[in-house]
């Protein structure tokens, strides 16, 4: 343990020291170049170099994200955030990761770089899908759809491929399948001749999860034979475990062995532990199965030691005792020389096993912090969604509070004043017809009329009364009503034709003040043609678009030029009124030509049934 502890310290430390120096060189280079030079190294900074010292990588980027925003160049900035979201997320600072892949996501947005943003989404989602799936998915699925818009098939070719692992994972085979056709689609398409056996060997993966062992091994034999063909060893060892998984999820265990067996000798070849680890460890239940338990067991050992052949020194020879096999006297010269490469360090393994534990304890510490950071920004979340919650509670209340106000004043006003009014025109009207009484019938016709007007009006008044004190008002109630409207005028009015043009409108819910206010505003304009146009049509039109509802009073009289009269109340009132429940009221009149008074309600203040 000693000795894998000292080994592994010595290579991080001569990584970080290889890292540093190129980190000095690379600040050396860049000082005299251009912001716009500098920016195209920066942007293109290998990966590994990036994570291999994040905090000289940190200040680098910090200080070229100034630079990007004293230059004004959005699109550099947004690329300098992306590489800092990258750092943070090595750095296990996943918050200011994401904050800034936002923010990159933000700017590319705004400049209308759809590819990028796309991309952006998609990396975002994927590096998060082990520790938040759902908003992994959404984030991926963003990314889709604005390369899709932009047709960037060269990103979507590992969109769809990651997007297709996610699924896989969650459980959904054949959403999986479809992204890794799209993606070996693309790939076909772009002839990438290193995508498409992954691909290949993907959907191989997930047929053999379905038991569709036909389709999972015509992807595997051509994803086999391209490796083959391109000499890859990797994937040819890879291939032969996909063979021996194909075989053994069949309960094939002959012809899996065959196949484990080749994968864990290219493997011990090729230093492919954990693949020799996987291979041997099926073997061992492939010959358990078979009933050769002597080849179980010396499998099973195989397995063991491999597994643990990265903390032990004695594994690490045992594995160098079974890599003999491929070239017995180099492997016994490595074995050596490690030996005493160990004996030389075996006095200063304590003290980096020290600085391990310490390196241990600080991320421990870290980690201890940020989890209750996390907590803290979590309970923060939480509160503000609840206030949020409470403020819009009392704002409804608080309309229905003024609700019932206007109900109670405007209910007041009607019942004491005009109910009054509107009794003594009638008792007036039949204190005439009885002074009268020998009148001529014309008269007397006309007095009717008015009286039967009258009582009409009253009428009208009481349902106004009951709207207000109603919650919710139909619409199509409120047509009615304004055509009984038109009905009684007709009967006061008989020189005046009055007509209700209604084309196709859905029905919708109203609350009781906009029912109210739309009921008045039609009604003043109707009594303003009436008083004033000297029409000899008045019309009430219904109409609807995709987003307004529309209600028009039209005459055809006398008009007027709106510019040179001043409103008088009963104009000022409808557009008070108007005003009161969102609605847009619109004047038109030409001289000789008529007058037409149009409220335009949006859709969306007022609810479909």
């Amino acid at each position: 343990m000693k000795r894998l502890l000292c080994i592994i310290f010595s290579a991080f430390s001569q990584f970080l020291i290889a890292q540093t120096n190129y980190f000095d060189s690379l600040e050396i280079s860049i000082k005299n170049l251009s912001p716009f030079q500098q920016q195209s190294v920066l942007v293109s900074l290998p990966y590994d170099k990036i994570v291999g010292n994040t905090s000289r990588a940190e200040k680098l980027f910090l200080n070229a994200l100034k630079v990007a925003k004293q230059i004004n160049n959005k699109e550099y900035e947004a690329d300098i955030y992306n590489q800092l979201a990258l750092i943070y997320s090595y750095q296990g600072k996943q918050d200011i990761s994401l904050n800034y892949n936002l923010k990159a996501i933000n700017i590319y947005e705004l400049i209308e770089n759809k590819s990028k943003a796309g991309t952006t989404y998609g990396l975002l989602g994927f590096s998060m899908y082990t520790r938040d799936i759902v908003r992994a998915k959404l984030y991926m699925l963003k990314g889709i759809k604005l390369l899709e818009t932009n047709n960037d098939l060269v990103a979507l070719n590992p969109l769809y491929d990651n997007y297709g692992i996610v699924q896989e994972v969650s459980g959904n085979i054949d959403s999986a399948i479809y992204y890794y056709n799209l993606a070996l689609k693309l790939k076909r398409n772009q002839r990438d001749s290193v995508g498409i056996p992954f691909a290949l060997g993907h959907l191989s993966g997930v047929y053999l999860l379905k038991k569709e062992y036909k389709h999972s091994k015509i992807y595997l034999d051509e994803s086999y034979g391209i490796r083959k063909k391109r000499n890859d060893t990797y994937g040819i060892a890879e291939c032969t475990v996909l063979y021996g998984d194909f075989y053994y999820a069949q309960q094939h265990f002959k012809e899996a062995s065959v196949w484990f067996l080749e994968s864990y000798n290219m493997a011990l070849k090729n230093k492919y532990i954990h693949l020799a680890q996987y291979a041997s460890q099926h073997l061992s239940s492939c010959y358990e199965n078979l009933g050769n338990m002597l080849e179980a067991i010396n499998y099973l050992k195989i397995q063991q030691l491999l597994k643990d052949s990265m903390i032990n020194e004695k594994t690490n020879n045992a594995f160098a005792k079974y890599e003999i096999q491929f070239d017995s006297e180099k492997k016994e010269k490595q074995i050596l020389e490690q030996k005493a490469k160990i004996s030389e360090q075996e006095l200063k393994s304590r003290i980096r096993t020290n600085q391990i534990v310490m390196l241990s304890a600080l991320l421990l510490v870290l980690l201890i912090t940020s989890f209750f950071v996390y907590k803290q920004q979590k309970f923060k979340q939480q509160k503000l969604i609840e206030e949020n919650r409470l403020m819009e509670q009392l704002a409804k209340i608080e309309l229905q509070n003024e609700l019932q106000q206007e109900r109670l004043r405007i209910s007041s006003d009607l019942h004491d004043n005009i109910g009054s009014q509107l009794t003594f025109i009638i008792s007036s009207i039949d204190n005439i017809q009885y002074l009268f009484k020998n009148t001529n019938d014309q008269l007397n016709h006309k007095l009717v009329n008015i009286s039967t007007f009258t009582h009409n009006t009253i009428t009208q008044l009481r349902d106004t009364i009951w709207a207000l004190n109603k919650d919710e008002i139909n619409f199509d109630d409120l047509k009615e009503r304004l055509n009984n409207y038109l009905n009684q005028a007709k009967s006061a009015q008989e020189k005046i034709k009055f007509e209700t043009i209604n084309t196709h409108t859905n029905n919708y819910k109203l609350n009781a003040l906009q029912g109210v206010n739309i009921y008045r505003i039609v009604q003043e304009s109707i009594n303003n043609s009436i008083k004033y146009s000297a029409a000899t049509t008045i019309s009430l039109v219904f109409t609807e678009t995709n987003n307004e509802l529309k209600i028009a009073v039209i005459d055809d009289g006398i008009g007027f030029v709106l510019n040179k009269i001043t409103l008088g109340n009963g104009l000022q009132n409808i557009k008070n009124r108007a005003l009161k429940i969102n609605a847009y009221l619109t004047i038109n009149s030409t001289p000789e030509k008529g007058t037409s008074i149009t409220l335009i309600i949006k859709k969306d203040t007022i609810n479909a049934v």
